[in-house]
């Protein structure tokens, strides 16, 4: 098994994982900059009962709006794409959008490990 390690800074966890990722999601710079808000807002928002989690919720959107300088227009084709790439799926509530799970780093003391599997067509 072929083994490559990257010493990062915890702050660019998320930008530096999908980073390692692009290769198969084959995201621009600006979605991977997108895509990485929306992980910290995904993973810094707690699971609390009785409270769906929505990452595209109108808040978020204005607190990305503010944070990305990006437009309104713009915002929402990015989340369209992310949602039909599988990149942003639906929770079990109407209203609650996620991060796909398995984009979200596991940390596992300090370090990310990540396997990629390449399937062959025969």
């Amino acid at each position: 098994m072929n083994k490559l390690v990257k010493t990062i800074d915890k702050k660019d966890l998320y930008f530096e994982f999908l980073t390692s990722l692009n290769g198969i999601l084959q995201l621009t710079n600006r979605e991977m900059e997108l895509l990485t808000v929306l992980m910290n807002i995904d993973v810094n928002t707690p699971k609390l009962p009785d409270y769906t989690k929505n990452i595209i919720s109108a808040e978020n959107r204005k607190y990305i709006k503010a944070t990305l300088g990006i437009t309104k227009d713009n915002l929402s084709r990015y989340i369209g794409r992310f949602k039909d790439k599988g990149i942003i799926v639906k929770g079990r509530a109407d209203d609650e959008w996620l991060i796909n799970p398995a984009l979200i780093p596991e940390i596992i003391g300090d370090r990310v490990q990540i396997s990629i599997i390449l399937k062959i067509n025969k």
